[in-house]
Order: C-alpha cells, then structure tokens, then sequence
C-alpha cells in the first residue's frame, strides 16, 4: 500500500526567526509521477511551510521535458507549489541527462545517459511566480538565505575518459576536486552569511560533504539539504529494522557503501532527504517497485525552546496515502 515516509526535524535556533521548512528531492518527473506530485503538493499545503525547497532532480531525464504538455505539467505542479511558500530548487545529476542513441531501460549493458544543458526549459521553471530555480544562484528575503549549488556533470565522471566520451553514468565516484574547486569559486556566496537568516545550501549530491576541507568551506550554513541516494534503496520494513549509514545500492552502482547512504541528519548540519519516486523511469519495468516504496518528505522546524538545545528532536513516520 502507497505511503508517505515523514522526516520530522526540530532545531534550537534562538537568534532565527521560528518557522518550518518543507523539503524533499528527487522529483524524477515523468509520464509515471501524476499521484507523487499530486499527493506532495496536497502535504505542502497542509503543513503550511514559509519555504519549499528541492535538491534536484526534478525531472528523470531531458526526454521528460521535450514536450510542451510535459513543460506544462510540471509547471502547473511547481505552480501550485509556490502557491504555499517560495520554492526554491537546486539541479541534481539526472536534471542534465538525456538518453544515449540506442538507450535501453532496466539493467541492460547499453544503457546510459549523455550531458545536457536545456536553458529553455530552466528559464521557464525560474518564470513562475514564487518557484526559484537557483542554478549557482541565491534566494533571499526576511527569513531565509538560500543557495542553490550546481554539480556540475563532470562531478559524477566516473574517470576522464568517460567524460571525453560524454558518459555520466558510469559506476563509480564522485570527484571531491571538482567540489572543491567549485567552492573556491563561488565563496562569495557561501561566506559572510546574513547571522540573523537562515541559512540553506541546496546541493544534490551529499557525498564527500563530510569531509573536513568541504565541512570547513559551508560552515556557515546552518542546514544542508541533498538527495541523489533515494535512501539506498531499502525497502520499508528493512528500513525500520537497519541501522547505519549503508543503503542497499548507492546511485554510482557501489553495493553496502558505508557513507552518507540513508536518509537522515549527519553531524549537526547535513540532511540527506529520500526520495519523492525512489526508481526512476530509466529503470524501465523495474519501476513497478515503486509500490512498495513510500513517498519522502521532511520537515524542518526552527524553534527558541531551549528543550532542543541539547540536541535536535527527530521523529521518522510513515503516514498514509490520501
């Protein structure tokens, strides 16, 4: 049966305003997605967040994206979002894909992805009202200070070669290089951060943000929202028993890695969000799985109740379907 999995999070921030963000990622738009959208839009409205942010991924491929119906289609659901609350969205690694000649879905030996940029589409999604689309670019108003960071495609290369070849789908791992110099350019918006704001990076990946030179160069920050690991794909009643930070499979193909996997808070900073459609439709027939994976969502609260100063209250649920 269809549900909801709700990360609740609860922070002592006694020199920010109190509020609640709503969060989620891996969007993995598709002509399969219609009840995810639907049923998320519905939580946004009722959790009645002052911020809506999202960490990638909105769409499975650019083929999601090449028909005016589908533009529309996602357009109206971000719409309906930015009804509720500014909606603020990062890029993630499947946001710049597009299919390879010959593509085949599933496990199959010749599937694979080549590196797109549709500028078109991304200046649509950042003209509705209210939804921000921050492509190396920030948000602010009162409240909050939001950074979206792009990964760029060579981040995910598996190895150079590959990225000659405009292969980014090859197992392997993300290159902490590319991070790091990336971050060295774009200092200016993550250093000197309004103190009295809250303050957001969105990035998709959240591999390597815990090593020590990354952690040193987004201090400032007071969360760190990514995606991109679809909580490892553990299935639900797994999930409740499994403890740790390995999932089943990482998206670069590693099996049982032990790094920042699963859904949840990391150091006192880093949140890593499951997944909105946690098998994408580039997995072909295997996406009837989708019915025994629930939908993910968290909720971030700031709050002045000293209760929280020891340390953050976090409730996981599952909620149903509605």
């Amino acid at each position: 049966m269809k549900n909801f999995y709700h990360s609740r999070y609860r922070f002592y921030k006694p020199h920010q305003k109190e509020h609640k963000i709503f969060a989620i990622s891996d969007i993995h738009f598709s002509d399969g997605t219609t009840d995810n959208l639907d049923q998320i839009a519905k939580k946004a409205e009722q959790q009645k967040p002052q911020i809506i942010t999202i960490s990638g991924d909105l769409i499975d491929s650019l083929e999601s994206v090449d028909e005016p119906h589908e533009i529309a289609r996602v357009s109206a659901w971000l719409t309906r979002l930015g009804k509720v609350a500014p909606v603020c969205l990062c890029l993630g690694n499947h946001d710049f894909y597009r299919q390879k000649p010959g593509f085949k879905s599933g496990l199959s030996k010749d599937r694979g992805y080549i590196a797109e940029r549709n500028d078109d589409f991304l200046k649509t999604i950042g003209q509705i009202e209210n939804v921000h689309y921050l492509d190396d670019a920030s948000f602010e108003n009162d409240e909050f200070y939001v950074f979206g960071f792009t990964l760029p495609p060579v981040y995910y290369q598996f190895d150079y070669v590959t990225e000659k070849q405009g292969n980014i789908f090859s197992p392997g791992s993300e290159d902490i290089n590319v991070l790091l110099e990336k971050l060295d350019e774009f200092a200016e918006f993550t250093t000197k951060l309004p103190k009295n704001k809250t303050k957001i990076l969105l990035i998709h990946s959240p591999v390597h943000l815990l090593d020590g030179a990354i952690k040193a160069k987004l201090s400032e920050f007071d969360f760190i929202f990514a995606g991109h690991m679809h909580n490892g794909v553990v299935p639900p009643l797994l999930n409740e028993i499994w403890r740790g930070r390995a999932g089943i499979i990482t998206p670069s193909k590693h099996l049982f890695k032990n790094h920042n996997t699963r859904t949840g808070l990391y150091d006192d900073q880093l949140i890593v969000l499951g997944a909105v459609t946690t098998i994408q439709k580039g997995a072909g027939s295997l996406r009837f799985l989708n019915r025994a994976f629930p939908v993910n969502y968290a909720t971030i609260e700031t709050s002045h109740n000293e209760v929280y100063a020891r340390k953050p209250d976090i409730r996981k649920k599952y909620e149903k379907w509605t």
